[in-house]
């Protein structure tokens, strides 16, 4: 066979050897005493020829570790766009969203509600519901809107710091809609509450007391010091504090928020004659 003949002539350290057969050249490559710069020369070879040229005896070169390494990951990536794929990978970092923040402090500021609530002082928030005035429902927005502004200036201060990240991807349109859309259930379940708080015939307690007492005593001592009557200011503090008590053992939520009509207005001015009586 071809491959049996003893034809081949190489040079090594400046020396020719041969004729050899393609195995005996074979074993000098595997050897490392031949390399591709190795000149080779056989029958029909007008000179010689570097074995890199020669075809019997070229071999691809071996590939490093990392070549390799390279390989194995390309191959479990998908072939088409592989470089955009790895160039529009997002950032791990970016930037916060003001309207996330917004509506993460909007979210905080209706727990803090249902705590007041829950913990028996939702009395002045059903009160401002119910008044539903301008001034009482300003009143309630500035108290539900404290957090998510806190929460959005430490976003805002956040970002300055961390301006080199890159800019929040979250949709804003999107933000401010569940923002006004979670504004708007907060209130409309305070007014809620609030109806549902003064339409009760149960008599008045805890923070509605409280208040009821504190607005009357005021009210009643500003009334006898009006009269001008020769009375010790304790006196009057002392008259007014049992006056106001009583009438506020006998008030329903249901009279506190009802409007005051004739009839409201009668039955009123008979508790506080009769609150009078007892207390002189």
């Amino acid at each position: 066979m071809a491959d049996q003949e003893a034809v081949w002539h190489v040079i090594i350290d400046n020396k020719e050897y041969g004729p050899l057969t393609k195995a005996q050249v074979l074993e000098y490559f595997r050897n490392d005493q031949l390399t591709g710069n190795a000149l080779i020369w056989r029958t029909g070879f007008p000179d010689w020829r570097p074995a890199r040229d020669v075809s019997e005896f070229w071999q691809p070169p071996k590939r490093t570790s990392l070549e390799a390494i390279e390989s194995s990951l390309q191959s479990h990536l998908p072939d088409q766009n592989y470089g955009q794929d790895i160039a529009t990978v997002p950032s791990a970092s970016e930037g916060w969203s003001l309207w996330k923040s917004a509506n993460i402090g909007l979210f905080v500021s209706a727990l803090m509600l249902l705590f007041q609530i829950l913990n028996g002082r939702g009395f002045e928030l059903a009160n401002y519901a119910h008044t539903a005035s301008a001034a009482t429902i300003s009143g309630l927005l500035g108290q539900i809107l404290a957090a998510p502004l806190i929460f959005v200036w430490i976003a805002v201060v956040r970002n300055i710091l961390k301006r080199r990240e890159a800019k929040s991807r979250a949709n804003a349109f999107r933000g401010a809609i569940t923002f006004l859309g979670s504004l708007g259930s907060i209130m409309g379940l305070l007014l809620i509450y609030g109806e549902v708080l003064f339409s009760r015939n149960a008599i008045i307690s805890g923070e509605a007391r409280k208040a009821v007492i504190t607005d009357m005593i005021h009210s009643c001592v500003q009334k006898q010091r009006a009269l001008g009557h020769n009375v010790f200011q304790g006196e009057i503090e002392r008259y007014c504090a049992c006056v106001s008590e009583k009438i506020a053992d006998l008030t329903t939520y249901k009279q506190l928020g009802a409007a005051p009509d004739a009839s409201a207005l009668a039955d009123l001015k008979q508790r506080v004659e009769a609150a009078a009586f007892a207390c002189r």
